[in-house]
């Protein structure tokens, strides 16, 4: 959490996020930090498993930050800024220029609100062919953040046959994705 989100916190806030801070911190020994969210999830599910419209909300955080971290370790992971200027050879601004730009995707931790930048973006030294277009295409939509984008890419769609359009970049089918970009922003 970055410190200016610390110091919105009301005290009583501050001391419950500490104590899962610290319990987080004893137990990433024995598990991943994506272990770690999905057991989150469990238990907030288990501790609110009255059906009221606040537990409902609850348990979908709970499982949304079981996916995100899920998506962030996917297909080799995510990059900093840095690690990603030196692998496609150019400055880290010029990075955080395409990310802005919405050519590049990445997006910021809670931790540091720094840029992450998922590996499996990139083919050999550049961009995966057709990713640009496809950006593209996900921000007319206006309504997807960076984790809507995310899943976009690692998820199947029945429109793709059940494939990832991450795949069917790979395979070099570009138009088949920029229809699904259609279906899936809608």
């Amino acid at each position: 959490m970055s410190k200016a989100a610390a110091q919105t916190l009301r005290h009583r806030d501050q001391e419950v996020v500490s104590e899962f801070k610290r319990l987080l911190l004893e137990k990433s020994s024995r598990f991943s930090p994506s272990q770690l969210a999905r057991l989150a999830g469990v238990a907030f599910e288990a501790t609110f498993a009255k059906t009221t419209r606040e537990n409902k909300l609850a348990n979908a955080l709970a499982r949304g930050l079981s996916v995100r971290e899920k998506m962030a370790q996917e297909e080799g992971g995510s990059m900093s800024a840095d690690e990603t200027a030196s692998h496609l050879g150019m400055t880290k601004q010029s990075v955080l220029n395409m990310y802005h730009a919405g050519t590049l995707l990445g997006w910021r931790t809670e931790k540091q609100g720094a840029v992450r930048f998922p590996v499996w973006q990139f083919s050999e030294h550049s961009r995966l062919p057709g990713l640009q277009e496809v950006l593209a295409k996900l921000g007319e939509a206006q309504i997807l953040d960076d984790w809507g984008k995310l899943g976009f890419f690692l998820q199947t769609h029945s429109i793709l046959d059940n494939r990832r359009p991450l795949d069917l970049l790979r395979d070099k089918n570009l138009q088949s994705v920029l229809r699904a970009v259609e279906a899936y922003a809608e």
